[in-house]
Order: C-alpha cells, then structure tokens, then sequence
C-alpha cells in the first residue's frame, strides 16, 4: 500500500528525520505516554511508547531547587537538562523528565519562588517555550503523520445528524446518515422520542464496527458532536467513538479558542467548515449545500429541504429526508477530498497531528513547528525575545478606483508576490542563524512546482491528478504564510516585523508599477491590492490582447515576481474594497465580501441579491426591477414562510451573561430564545429567529404560521438594494426600488437603460 514516498533519505528539516510510514493518529499526555496508531493495508495496530516532555529555557534558575535531582545530559534521569548550542539570551536550555506533571510543578514551584507570587502557568512567564503532549512528541521523534499514504489509503468516514431542532435542549436526533470510503452507506433512523437512546447506541456501534481514521463533517465541531454529546449525556450513553488502548470519550482541546474543537483518541475528528475557512473567507460563511454548489460537487437530483421543515417533512415523505441525509454526506466526502486533501499533505510533513490544521493557521500553526524541530533536530537554540527597530508595522494597500458595473473585465494575478520577493530579496528573521525559514521556502517552492506539473501530466480527473494538485496547493498555502510569520511578532518565535516591512514596501513598490503600466496601455482600473488587479479593458479589445498586456507588464516586474492572467469575465459589479460580484464567460455569478456573501442573510433577501445583482451584470435594469416587485409582493401576500425570513446566529454569552446585561440593550437572538420560553442555552448554539408582526423577536418553530413583521422585512429589503446604489444614479436608484406602487412624476423609461459606474480612488492598508 505505501507509495515510493517512503524514503530514508527525508529533508529533516522539511519532513522530519522518521520515515515511519503510516500513522493516523497520535495520543499524548504530560505523563510521557505516547499512543501511535498505524495503518498497514487493512489493520490498524497500537504502539505505546513513552517520551519525555520537554521545555525550552533561558536558563536553569526554576529547577535550581532541584540540587542533585536535576542532572545533565541523562536520559534515565528523573529530570534532566541538555545545552543548546546558542548565544546568551537564547532557549539554550532544554529541560526534559519521566513525566511532564512534575516538570511543570517543579517549573512553577521554582518560578513563584523567585517573583514572590503565585504563578499558575509557563505561558505566564518570559523565557520558555512549551509545545502541547502530541506536538512535542512528532518534534522529538521526526514523525508526522500518513508519510507514504495517498488520501484514499486512509478509512474516512462521514455523518450527518438530522434534528428536531437546532437545540439540544429542546430537540432530539431523529436520523443519522453514515457514509465511508469502504462502502458503508446508511441511515439510522428514530420515529419517536423513544427510539432517540437506541439509536445512539446503534451509531456508537457502528463506529467501533467500521473503525474509521478520519471522521469528518461540516461544522461537525459546533453542532453535530455537541448535539450528539449532550443528547447521550441525557440518556446516560457513554460516547465511546473513539479506538481501544486509548482515553475513552470526546473532548475539547485545550486551545484556547473560543470556537469549539473536540477530539477522540485514535480517530482524527475533521471540519470542513474549518477547512473551507483556510480556502476562501466567502464561503466559509455558507452551509454546506451552497459550498458544495460553488464547488460543482452537488448531484443532479440533489434533494433541498428547509432546515425548519425537515422534520415535518419527515413525517409526511420519509424517503425524500432518507435521500436528502444521504446527500448531506456524500457531499461532505466530496467537500473533504477537495478542502482536506491539501491538509493532508500538510500532516505529511507538518509536526503537528492531522485534526489540527485546518484550522490551527499556517504561519504559527504549520511553519512555525517545522522551524522548532529543525533547530532542535540541530542541537540549536531557540531564540530568546527579539529586538525590533521600532518603525510601525505598514502593510500592503488595496486601492478602489472604481464603483458600479463595469464591463469586459479581466483579473491578472501577481502569483505569490511576498514569497516571491522573499526569495529574490533573501529576506528571513534576523533571529534565524540556520536559514531554516530560507530553506523551507525554496523547497516548498521547487515542490509546488513539480506538484503543479505532475498534477498537469496526470490524466484529467485521475487520482494521480488529485493528489498533485492538493500537494501543490499545500505547498501553497504554507509559502504564502512565510510573510504573515514574520509580522507575526510576539506571537511567534522568529517573527522579524522589520523584514515583515522590507516584504511590504517591495510588494508595494511591486504594485504601483502595475498599476502605472496598466494605465499607461488605457484601461480602466477597478481594484488592486497585492494579490491581483481588476481592470477593464476597451470594447474592441479581446483575449489575445489582454493577455499580451499582462505578459509586457510582466516582464516589467523583479525576477521571480510575475502578473498572470488569470481569467475575464462579462462584467463586474464594484461595491467597496474587496466588496464585489462578477459574470463570468459561461454566466457563472460569483459574489465576494460580507456585504454581497453572509451566513446570517435572510433566505430571501439573499434570493433576491443574486437574482438582482445577475441580471445587473446583464445589463438588464428591467430585471432588477421585476426582482424586486416579485420580493416585494411575496412579502406583503406572506407567499414567503418564516424560514424564508429568519436569520441564524451563534450565541457568545450564557443566559446568566445576557441576563446581567439585559436592562443596558437587549439582543435580538436573546430575546428570540425568551420569548420563546427557552431559559437555557450553550454558548455556541446556533439559534434560527425572526421578527413577529407584534415587534417580538421569536425562535423558528416547526409550525409554518407566516406570522412574520412584513414592515420590517421590507426595511430589510431595501438595506439589500442599498448594495446596488453603486451603479445608478440617485434618481434612478430611487425609482427601482420603490415600494410604493404608483409611478413616480419623473421616472425615466427602464428599457435601455443600463448601470453606471463612476471612478473614485480609495486605498487602506491590508487588515
């Protein structure tokens, strides 16, 4: 099953020194004890092993108290410590022991002794590095996880839960759909309130029958898993999914997050939701049918149901729920093969385990451990707090030169501009005397590349192509952070901000001589930032020209740094900064920003923005007008459900917590869940309200009673046409979105007329 990857000749630096083959899930703990899953061919075996935790110092002074306890360079030694190679102030000092419980209380003990106060933690304290159980142990060892896997090798596994209600509280399970890259496909089912424990149980089983590697779902870590926990709680059903040999139950990992993040020993539980969010900030916002539209992974005969009436609609036709959770995660595997496969790679390399990368960050979470175990595979000190030049952190600019609707549009991309002028500059930390960022970039780089041909070579839609293109994009991803790290600051280890603004001052450089050849060949800026640039050309122009302009501005541009075309499209509405949609060749709508693209938008205001904002791009006034009639009229008739007029938020306070703060300003979603009846609820929970034609805000019931604030919903209505008053004038504007029925005195003629643009010039930094 392993592939030729399995090498013993590995860059230490770039894989670690460990060729071991096949792990898919680690388990550590501060004692020492390490737990190593691994996949050969169709079993699964368990090694238990020990290692010694460890911490990186400045100096000795918070074990001194450890007299002749405390023992150089002995391994066998209760507590131990080895000299780094490094200068003065470096974390030349790696302490290690048995068992990292008494490390840590020694370290304490020591350090509340010498601040006179009571220290709790080693995060509290200057000159120390600690790494968590399983990072410390893959640092050590050289070991990452899937080395010589493909992304099938592993036995993945998905489900999906279908509920009453959003809330654990006040709804229970009534449908589980499983899905696994072995040919299980089921779904568990449970008619009455009384068949919710035996089906837990049943799904408990299954999961210790079908013994996955990976169970995956979208934002599986904010609803399925803790609906599913809390609701076995309620029946007093042990939640045991994960592998024996190892802690039984799901827990939370101790990150710090405020998001939610639950793990099980033996199995890497994954969120596409996490991953969709490391792929596209837009999307991340959308439920997992819009991603899997985005991405051309529905089916054809896709089932779509509303979220409030899936229940109901169960009890009337229980096939069409049955098919719509078996399509749930069917997409989420097409979802997973598309967003994790690059993550995946990453684990290959990366010291850190598999379920944490999605969502951990590529600069502190990813290129920041590999830096950590090349200097400690090198004998080498960490470095110790750096010193800066002061000079204010300016990052890039992104410039808006025009709002409206512009037409025959083109996007050229300045591929990898910061990694590029990394690379050409040879800007790395002061603070890294081995070069390893250096290193890591040009092999990362040259990596891409050949990922990117071979992904070209292989036949379209192999497995092989697949795989490449994922490696590639892994690749990717971690360059394209090499910047970010080093304006990481404090935050990171290595970060430089002074070579942070050398990168930004030459990417901005970079920019103003794309923008001044741009103009200079007579087109029409729209946006521009570091990334790319939108312009619009001349009507007589065509493709062979566009490019022939991007490729002379190219060869404008430092070596390694090229503009490349990417794409043209119909038309492009301009909003704000970042803010925009565009038509594509094919009649593709592609909306980008919160303003145009929003997890918490009405269903049916969001209908109507798309259907708006398209025929906008088609130049089509007389059906932006109709779009809004049409919205307008199925308000004030109550066609619409109250689905259709909800919106869904995530709560942050507990009930105590909103409760102190009431009497100062009262919240919308709160309010939904009082009024409701609800006087319990988790932080984390997702609630579905809308407004009453009373004024009360109300949670969405399964009862489809249209008694929603048709005033206020219009209101809505038109805050959402706001976001076309770009590309008309006033007058018009006006004269679109009017609800009144009557014609207005002045009101111009819609036929023929099309939408505006006007130029504007607006720069910010990047955020």
């Amino acid at each position: 099953m392993f592939s030729d990857r399995a090498s013993s000749h590995l860059d230490p630096w770039l894989h670690g020194a460990d060729p071991t083959p096949g792990i898919v899930s680690v388990h550590c703990d501060w004692s020492g004890l390490a737990l190593v899953w691994r996949r050969d061919g169709t079993r699964v075996r368990l090694e238990r092993t020990r290692f010694r935790p460890f911490v990186f110092a400045r100096d000795l002074r918070d074990v001194e108290h450890l007299e002749e306890q405390l023992v150089a360079d002995d391994p066998r030694a209760p507590v131990s410590f080895r000299q780094l190679r490094g200068p003065a102030g470096s974390l030349r000092f790696l302490i290690d022991a048995h068992d990292g419980r008494r490390l840590r209380r020694e370290l304490l003990r020591g350090a509340s002794r010498r601040l006179g106060r009571a220290v709790v933690s080693l995060h509290d304290l200057s000159g120390y590095s600690v790494l968590g159980p399983i990072e410390q142990y893959l640092v050590r060892t050289g070991r990452t996880y899937f080395k010589a896997m493909a992304f099938d090798d592993v036995h993945r596994l998905q489900f999906d839960l279908e509920t009453t209600s959003l809330s654990p509280h006040d709804g229970r399970i009534f449908m589980v759909s499983v899905l696994d890259n072995r040919g299980c496909e089921v779904v568990l089912e449970a008619p009455h309130g009384q068949d919710e424990a035996p089906l837990i149980r049943e799904f408990v089983r299954l999961i210790r029958e079908r013994d996955p590697d990976v169970i995956e779902n979208h934002n599986i870590m904010n609803f399925d898993l803790p609906f599913l926990m809390q609701r076995a709680e309620m029946h007093r059903i042990p939640l045991d999914i994960g592998r024996a040999g190892g802690p039984r139950g799901v827990w939370r990992v101790q990150d710090g997050r405020s998001r939610a993040h639950w793990t099980c020993a033996g199995r890497e539980i994954v969120d596409t939701l996490d991953a969709a969010r490391g792929h596209d900030t837009d999307a991340a916002g959308r439920g997992l049918k819009a991603l899997a539209r985005a991405y051309g992974l529905a089916s054809e005969d896709r089932v779509y149901l509303d979220g409030a009436q899936i229940a109901e609609t169960y009890r009337r036709d229980p096939d069409a729920v049955r098919r719509y959770a078996l399509q749930d995660v069917q997409e989420v595997s097409r979802l997973a093969e598309r967003l994790l496969a690059p993550y995946f790679a990453l684990a290959q390399m990366t010291p850190r385990p598999y379920h944490r990368l999605p969502y951990a960050g590529t600069a502190t979470g990813i290129l920041e451990p590999m830096l950590v175990r090349a200097y400690l595979h090198e004998g080498h000190a960490l470095p110790g707090a750096q010193a800066s030049s002061g000079a204010a952190h300016q990052g890039g600019a992104t410039y808006l030169f025009a709002e409206g609707v512009l037409p025959r549009v083109v996007k050229a991309d300045i591929a990898s501009l910061y990694p590029s002028l990394i690379r050409t500059h040879g800007i790395k930390p002061k603070s890294d005397s081995l070069g390893v960022f250096s290193h890591l970039v040009e092999c990362l780089t040259r990596l891409r590349l050949e990922h990117k041909q071979a992904a070209r070579d292989a036949p379209a839609g192999s497995r092989a192509a697949g795989e490449h293109l994922a490696s590639q994009i892994a690749m990717k991803v971690v360059i394209n952070s090499a910047y970010g790290y080093l304006g990481a600051g404090a935050m990171s280890i290595f970060g430089d901000p002074d070579a942070a603004n050398e990168v930004t001052r030459l990417g901005r450089e970079t920019l103003s001589c794309v923008l001044a050849a741009l103009q200079s060949a007579g087109v029409t800026l729209i946006e521009a930032d570091t990334d790319g640039v939108y312009f619009s050309v001349p009507p007589d122009w065509d493709e062979t020209r566009e490019r022939q302009l991007v490729q002379d501005v190219s060869a404008l541009l430092p070596p390694l740094v090229n503009l490349e075309y990417e794409g043209r499209y119909r038309a492009m509405l301009s909003h704000q900064i970042k803010n925009y949609a565009l038509l594509t060749e094919d009649g593709q709508l592609i909306l980008r920003g919160a303003s145009l693209r929003s997890s918490r938008a009405e269903a049916y205001a969001e209908r109507f923005l798309e259907g708006a904002v398209r025929h906008l791009l088609e130049g089509n006034v007389e059906g932006v007008r109709r779009e809004f009639d049409r919205t307008v009229q199925r308000l004030r008739a109550r066609s619409l459900t109250c689905a259709d007029v909800t919106t869904t938020v995530r709560v942050t306070k507990t009930p105590a917590d909103y409760l102190k703060l009431r009497d100062v300003r009262k919240e919308a979603p709160y309010e939904a869940l009082l009024n409701s009846g609800r006087r319990q609820w988790e932080v984390g929970d997702r609630v579905r309200f809308y407004r009453r034609e009373d004024g009360l805000t109300v949670t969405l019931s399964d009862q489809d009673v249209r008694d929603y604030s048709v005033a206020h919903y219009l209101n809505v209505l038109n805050s959402y046409a706001e976001r076309l008053a770009t590309a008309f004038e006033p007058e018009v504007f006006e004269q679109l979105f009017r609800t009144a029925p009557q014609a207005g005195l002045f009101d111009r003629p819609l036929t023929g007329l099309l939408p505006a643009w006007r130029a504007v010039h607006c720069a910010k930094p990047h955020a």
